[in-house]
């Protein structure tokens, strides 16, 4: 029976009732999802060799016969060894498997078999876990082996087989990039990738595949941004007419001098808001450039025109701030705050209820919150501005939700993040926003002294810690993980807090923060760090975002080597908040020649855009946002770091556009934009 890319995965070979259930878990129904269900990575199987050749610590493949097959209890664990040993024209190799008795049962000596496995001198030179098929089949061994991520009982096997099966329908792909780009750009075909992606032939053809694929990924980006610029306009927004006297009292009772910068995109902000389509911005700087306070002026002047503010963040503790924050720049206005386990107006709590009602009939056209304010039962009449703070927290389909519930008026957009973005990526990450960059710091801050401490040298470093301490100011001790459960050695919140209770902190008051605690439990740690009540903060990265103790004025990370720089500069900005000298101390225990190389950056430059650029050329794809923070959350191959390919899509359609702004001449490209926004409203 031939398989269609509309078949269902039922119809592939070996997938029954049980594994279609963990296909569907996994979003995957058809031959076609199947077939843009992509590796996470390979295994180089490649290598194929006669026995004789084969030596010890290498990855091989080697064919033969089956001359014997054994189970047996192992001597010092539970657990049962599998022996058996092959031959080939060459001589014989022996293959051990761990826990896998069944195998017994499945190999039978006199079968001729492929193994494809790690020899392993520890155990005699031995094949050791290998996988296999029968001679001659290029499946599992003898290549660049595809390997996947599995649900309940699906097998890689299986799996496999199930894929390798299904690229027969491939063809049946329509390739929605024009040839003429193709030709230009020297691309494979959208099914030749798709083969080669799962079960390239060489290196040669892997990487050609996927970069065909990202650039299809990063082509698409940018025809939606296009598309999504083209919408705006023709959308209809509330118009915040410019108010210089309302703008002047607001800056004039700041306790601060504003920076140029800051200025510079106040006054870019109210502009756009004075148009009559929807503004979407995007305001990045540098950890303490003052972006609080620029989306607090636009927000003073939408609410003095009687209309409404929601500013969207991604923690329960950046709202309970920034809810405080907003409330002593706005002190004409009733700031609320609205999370799962808070509400308040102003300083008092107050019932879910009670708050919906105010919200509905304008008694509060203020409210900071957290996805919660996405609920369906929150209404906002004359909505008309919208911040989201930390953006790539939240996907585009919770951002649209909140600018258009219930209204015919879209409202104006703000996004900010607190990772500098190298201009490089900028217009091509955020092709659909307007940006402004805040890249000065207010007066008055001194540089943060920052230095990577090794393991002989931290006596002193913790003498120091304990000075401060002794004049009156705070400590963050940032870890990687919550409880000492990894193999690699990581320090982790639980371990290092009980370590230093006994230790070189043990006369200290020391609080702890993860993001394993109830809601009540981090407000409870972070009020009492706040108030001076403990000395030191033992923490995860959740300090990162929206703990703000000007008092505290040294930042200790561990494992320093496991973060990106602009994670660590980001870390590193919860100090340094006052005129207070501030110290940043980076431990770090195994780090490689890069990773060094990357924590001296950090010791050089307080500049956040400068460590971004650094972090783009040392650590290459993913890692100029962080974990998760990438801003690209529905791409399997584009990273951040394929700033070539995004040049060149974005060059593109630019080309396309302005040749055929309708693209009436190019429906392929039609149907894929139409299907894709399709398919992001049905989720």
């Amino acid at each position: 029976m031939a398989l269609h890319l509309s078949s269902s995965v039922s119809e592939l070979p070996g997938i029954g009732g049980k594994a279609v259930k963990d296909l569907k878990n996994m979003g995957v129904l058809s031959v076609y999802d199947l077939l843009f269900y992509v590796p996470f990575r390979y295994d180089d199987f490649s290598n194929i060799k006669p026995i004789v050749k084969v030596k010890a610590g290498e990855t091989v493949t080697v064919s033969g016969v089956i001359v014997s097959i054994n189970s047996r209890p192992a001597k010092s664990r539970r657990m049962t060894i599998v022996d058996a040993v092959i031959e080939d024209e060459t001589g014989t190799l022996p293959i051990i498997w761990f826990n896998q008795k069944y195998l017994t049962e499945t190999i039978r000596p006199g079968i001729r078999l492929s193994f494809s496995g790690r020899v392993d001198f520890r155990f005699g030179k031995a094949l050791v876990n290998p996988v296999f098929e029968a001679e001659g089949k290029r499946v599992h061994t003898g290549r660049i082996v595809p390997v996947y991520g599995l649900s309940g009982s699906l097998t890689m096997k299986r799996l496999r087989t199930a894929i390798n099966a299904a690229l027969s329908a491939s063809n049946e792909l329509v390739d929605w990039i024009p040839e003429s780009i193709r030709e230009r750009a020297a691309y494979t075909d959208l099914s030749q990738a798709i083969q080669s992606v799962h079960f390239p032939e060489n290196q040669k053809d892997l990487t050609q595949a996927i970069e065909r694929l990202k650039f299809d990924e990063l082509f698409l980006h940018q025809l939606m941004f296009a598309r999504s610029r083209q919408d705006r306009k023709k959308r209809k927004s509330h118009t915040i007419p410019i108010n210089e006297q309302v703008l002047k009292t607001f800056v004039a009772q700041l306790p601060f001098e504003l920076t140029s910068a800051q200025r510079k995109a106040a006054w870019e902000i109210v502009q756009d808001l004075a148009k009559p389509n929807p503004m979407n911005r995007l305001l990045h700087g540098d950890v303490g450039s003052g972006k609080t306070v620029v989306a607090a002026i636009a927000a003073n002047s939408v609410l003095s025109n009687n209309l409404a503010v929601v500013y969207l963040a991604p923690t329960e503790i950046l709202a309970a701030q920034q809810q405080a924050v907003f409330s002593k720049f706005l002190p004409l206005y009733k700031v609320a705050l609205f999370t799962r386990s808070q509400k308040r107006i102003g300083d008092e709590d107050v019932k879910k209820d009670e708050l919906l009602q105010k919200l509905k009939n304008g008694d509060v056209r203020c409210v900071v919150g957290t996805h919660a304010l996405l609920d369906e039962m929150v209404e906002i009449p004359n909505l008309a501005f919208v911040i989201v703070d930390e953006q790539h927290r939240f996907g585009v389909a919770q951002r649209h939700a909140l600018l258009e519930k219930g209204r015919q008026i879209s409202a104006h957009l703000l996004s900010m993040t607190a990772t500098p973005i190298p201009r490089s990526l900028a217009l091509t990450v955020y092709g659909d926003l307007d940006i402004s960059a805040i890249s000065q710091l207010p007066k008055g801050r001194k540089p943060i002294g920052t230095a990577i401490v090794s393991s002989n040298h931290r006596t002193g470093m913790w003498q120091h810690v304990k000075g401060q301490i002794k004049l009156g100011q705070q400590v963050y001790i940032v870890c990687p993980l919550i409880d000492p459960s990894d193999k690699q050695g990581a320090k982790s919140v639980t371990d290092v807090s009980e370590q230093l209770k006994k230790g070189p902190l043990k006369d200290y008051k020391i609080g702890i923060l993860h993001g394993r605690l109830k809601s009540d439990e981090k407000q409870e740690a972070i009020q009492k760090f706040k108030d001076g009540k403990t000395n030191v903060l033992v923490s995860t990265t959740v300090v990162e975002v929206g703990v703000d103790v000007p008092n505290a004025t040294v930042m200790v990370i561990f494992g320093a080597e496991r973060f990106g720089l602009a994670q660590l500069h980001q870390l590193r900005g919860r100090v340094g908040r006052s005129d207070l000298r501030s110290y940043c101390y980076l431990l770090s225990d195994d780090a490689s020649e890069i990773a060094l190389e990357r924590l001296r950056t950090l010791e050089q430059t307080q500049n956040g855009f400068e460590l971004a650029e650094k972090d783009l050329e040392l650590r290459g794809a993913g890692n100029i946002f962080g974990n998760a923070q990438s801003g690209f959350p529905d791409f399997q191959f584009a990273t951040p770091a394929d700033v070539d390919i995004m040049k060149m899509t974005f060059d593109w359609t630019t080309k396309l556009l302005n040749e055929d702004p309708e693209l009436e001449k190019y429906p392929l490209i039609l149907e894929k934009i139409r299907a894709t926004f399709e398919e992001a409203h049905l989720e």
